[in-house]
């Protein structure tokens, strides 16, 4: 719409742009006949009242007068305007702001039919410095009447939050930042304390598994003491009678059966000794890749020819510190489980690996290790059974079908031996055991060896006049014993305690002591320490079934290993005897 005009005023009439800064200045300045607007001597009253008042406001303020929004505006206007100023002033609010036509359309649309705008952190991109930026503002829009008391104009106020709104933003954002980065240290801790839980909890049980095998190593080792003082008994009793009987068929063959059931029962003591770790090893250097190849044959009749049996050696695997017989009966033991749990058909993988273990996480202690595994392919275990796998007495197999002992004795074995027995198993993914053994030192050289005659055994002479001494408090035993000596022609005196014995040697002179090691109030160790003391080349044989003697004062003696034979018992006086 087009302003009404006025009457023509002279330049006094400009006065009223005095005092209105630079503005003031360029707009009395500015050439307006082009603008739609009319010379500024000819601005109605309405138009010059409201530029003058703008002019002297210290706000940002801008006049879009008539219908095309002609752009007067002020001195703070135009620091908010940018490089775009003075190219603003006087210029349709359209074009000037062309990016932002559209807002504008609106706004001179509302404010012409009377309405009003207000606008808060109102986001526009404007062009003030040659390139397109974001900008926030307060926007306050209210028309402006003209003389006709109908809107001819709008006012707009203009206050830029740009600084603030961003400053928000960045409050906003680090504490965003600081939240999730809390967030996620609470999570990181929390995770930190279930596994701490967790841990705690994995040492908790595995302390209740290693105090409970502790608890049934002590037991088992006690039964099989017991056990080993019956069956020396028996066994030692069958054999003399065997010695005496007549050449009866029938009865020698009763006598062998009941001698191999005895020999079977030592072997079932010598299992859970080797589960309590107290049996007797013979440690040398064990080459596994030829152990387990010597040993193929013989464990492929024993498993059967639907068992195929494969071998993975790795190269240059170190030899191990190993009591060979024992280490073949763990290794052929395990094969025999393999097979049963493959329900007789299947594939056994036996494979080496040499191991560094440098941390203390693992089955062992760190060290230079070898790994000897045997897989199957069967059905696995779940985790309930493979928990209670090296239990002692502990299986899975029927009635009559397996003793409990064979993994408990590998396991045993196994640690004696200074390492682990692992099991790792999965239902329907079958097994694996794998027997970690220290790897043996280098051996240095050395100066090649005498050849030493291998000892033979010859039944003593009845002309060599020996006094023996014999120490038991298992009366079975230590009748036994009496008759194996007095058989091979020596003179016996029995002690049912070590401080009989002390009584019984200063009586009758001996030519030697064989002496039980268990043995209530006085240990036959304690006992040897005290005869040592008396007789200093008194022979002293210690008879036991353990491999490691308890703590205590200890003396080296030989050992004469329960349950024994006559002739291993006969071996051992020949060998101490000077």
């Amino acid at each position: 719409m087009t302003p009404p005009s006025s009457p023509p005023a002279d330049n006094r009439d400009l006065a009223w742009l005095d005092g209105c800064g630079e503005a003031g200045a360029l707009i009395r300045a500015f050439d307006w006949t082009a603008t739609g607007l009319g010379p500024i001597e000819s601005w109605p009253q309405s138009l010059r009242t409201v530029t003058a008042l703008l002019l002297l406001s210290p706000v940002p303020l801008v006049l879009l007068w008539g219908e095309k929004g002609i752009m007067i505006y002020n001195d703070a206007y135009s620091v908010f305007a940018g490089s775009r100023h003075p190219s603003l002033l006087g210029s349709e609010v359209r074009k000037g702001w062309a990016e932002v036509a559209d807002f504008n359309d609106n706004v001179m649309r509302v404010g012409l039919a009377g309405g009003t705008l207000a606008y808060k952190d109102q986001e526009l991109t404007l062009v003030r410095h040659g390139a397109p930026e974001p900008v926030w503002m307060n926007l306050d829009y209210s028309p402006v009447l003209g003389e006709d008391g109908k809107p001819a104009g709008v006012i707009a106020i203009v206050v830029e939050t740009t600084q603030r709104v961003l400053a928000e933003a960045e409050v906003r954002e680090s504490e965003r930042r600081f939240r999730e980065e809390l967030e996620a240290k609470v999570a990181e801790r929390t995770a930190a304390l279930e596994r701490s839980e967790e841990n705690i909890r994995k040492a908790e049980q595995a302390l209740m598994q290693v105090q409970k095998m502790e608890a049934l190593g002590n037991l088992t080792g006690g039964i099989a003491h017991d056990f080993n003082n019956l069956l020396m008994a028996v066994h030692g009793s069958l054999e003399l009678l065997r010695e005496r009987m007549p050449q009866d068929p029938l009865l020698l063959r009763l006598l062998d059966n009941a001698m191999a059931g005895a020999q079977r029962g030592s072997t079932l003591t010598r299992r859970m000794l080797a589960y309590a770790r107290r049996q007797e090893l013979k440690a040398e250097r064990v080459d596994l890749r030829a152990l387990v190849e010597g040993m193929k044959e013989l464990m492929q009749r024993s498993l059967g020819g639907t068992i195929v049996i494969e071998t993975r050696f790795a190269p240059d695997v170190p030899p191990v510190e190993a009591d060979v017989n024992q280490l073949e009966s763990a290794l052929l033991n395990l094969a025999v489980n393999a097979r049963d749990a493959m329900d007789g058909a299947g594939t056994i993988v036996i494979s080496t690996a040499e191991k560094w273990v440098r941390n203390t996480d693992g089955p062992v202690r760190p060290g230079h290790y070898v790994r000897l595994s045997l897989s199957d392919s069967g059905s696995g275990m779940d985790e309930a059974t493979l928990n209670r796998a090296i239990e002692p007495f502990f299986t899975t197999k029927g009635v009559g079908k397996g003793t409990g002992l064979g993994l408990s004795m590998v396991h045993g074995l196994a640690e004696q031996l200074g390492g682990a027995l692992v099991m790792r198993s999965k239902e329907d993914e079958g097994t694996t055991a794998e027997i970690w053994l220290p790897a043996a030192p280098a051996l240095q050289a050395a100066a090649p060896a005498s050849p030493v005659a291998a000892p033979s055994f010859c039944r003593i002479p009845t002309t060599r006049t020996l006094r023996i001494l014999t120490v038991d408090d298992d009366e079975l035993v230590r009748a036994t014993t009496v008759e194996m000596l007095e058989d091979l022609g020596y003179a016996v005196v029995a002690a049912r305690s070590g401080a009989e014995a002390l009584n019984l040697i200063e009586e009758a002179a001996v030519d030697l002591v064989i002496t039980d090691h268990a043995m209530p109030q006085m240990t036959g160790t304690q006992l040897a320490i005290r005869l040592r003391e008396r007789y200093p080349t008194l022979p002293i044989v210690l008879a036991t079934g353990y491999a490691d003697l308890p703590a205590g004062p200890q003396i080296d003696l030989p050992r004469l290993a329960k349950p024994y034979s006559q002739a291993a018992l006969a071996r051992m006086v020949e060998q101490v005897m000077p």
